[in-house]
């Protein structure tokens, strides 16, 4: 199963980007180095995760400094982490207000409005982004991610392309270009793009399961489950990845290893549809009909309109004699 896995692009402008003014002499200068302090105390503290202390900060230094552009622009980056994107939203306008021509505040701005699903603003602050920047590499990945996301497969490849020009070694962009290149079909492309992403970050899951993926729907099962596998060793949480892998297993008619994979990713996530309906299958496959049953049952019960499993569920009645079931 092809997923989009969150692969926005952080702006570069996620730390103080230095523009506030050196503090002058007296009360008001003495306001200005205190707000400093707190704004520096605040990235320490978002540097550790710890955003609810950064954001404390970052708010003091705001209440110090009304026009501190560098704190509301951390301020929200704080937000956002913490997924509560109006605020973010919110404290990226303030930014933009302070400094129209700031380029990371649009790009964060679009990364917030990404994260809400608000993809035609994230475009537009992208766009944004790069009139003031045409060699800002972020906002061409982000807005990439973007139109593959609203299935603007072409303007998505476009300007992943442009992200790869003006970055080489951009590992995440030659990973949704190959994304994107999937979801169009263009499944040698695909491979060939997550193959340059797993060159430039040999530790790359994501890019291993997806070529995996892609691999099986081309066919070669065998390159598949090896994706996979490599996969599921660099991180064992995946279900996507043996849920898959269970599934090229299945096609080579291995089910007691697709059996196996599939109870893996049921283990990880218990409401995997698709993983108790295929393991159903397997179990059909095997002549173990009343297991079948059970998981086409979970499979239903989990999801009452998957027409699919009430027709598997079906044929293990029948394979059974049991006609009126």
């Amino acid at each position: 199963m092809l997923k989009f896995i969150g692969n926005l692009f952080k702006s570069a402008a996620d730390k103080s980007s230095g523009m506030g003014d050196e503090p002058a002499a007296g009360t008001g200068g003495e306001k200005l180095a205190d707000a400093a302090a707190y704004l520096e105390r605040g990235i320490a503290y978002a540097a550790k995760g710890q955003h609810d202390l950064a954001i404390a900060d970052y708010s003091q230094a705001i209440v110090l400094n009304p026009d501190y552009a560098d704190a509301y622009n951390n301020r929200g980056i704080a937000y956002r982490e913490k997924m509560e994107y109006d605020l973010a939203i919110a404290d990226f306008n303030q930014v933009i207000a302070l400094i129209p021509g700031f380029v990371g505040a649009y790009n964060n701005r679009g990364y917030a409005y990404s994260l809400k699903r608000e993809y035609d603003l994230a475009t537009a602050d992208y766009s944004r982004a790069l009139a003031l920047d045409p060699s800002d590499a972020t906002a061409y990945g982000n807005r990439g991610v973007d139109y593959l996301r609203k299935g603007e497969y072409d303007l998505a490849i476009a300007d992943l392309s442009q992200a790869i020009a003006l970055i080489p070694d951009f590992a995440l962009a030659y990973y949704n270009r190959g994304l994107t290149y999937s979801a169009k079909g263009e499944y040698d492309l695909a491979i060939a793009d997550y193959s340059q992403a797993i060159a430039q970050n040999p530790g790359y899951a994501e890019a291993y399961h997806n070529r995996g993926y892609t691999y099986r729907l081309k066919g070669e099962y065998d390159l598949a489950i090896a994706d996979h596998s490599e996969a599921i060793i660099l991180n064992s949480s995946n279900e996507n990845a043996y849920w898959s892998r269970g599934c090229a297993y299945e096609t080579k008619g291995e089910h007691d290893l697709a059996i196996a994979d599939y109870s893996q990713a049921i283990a990880l996530n218990p409401g995997f549809t698709l993983a108790y309906d295929n393991r159903g299958t397997a179990y059909w496959n095997k002549k173990e009909y009343d297991l079948a049953i059970a998981d086409h049952g979970r499979a239903i019960a989990l999801s009452p309109g998957f027409a699919g499993a009430y027709n598997n569920r079906g044929s293990a009645y029948s394979a059974k004699g049991e006609y009126d079931l």
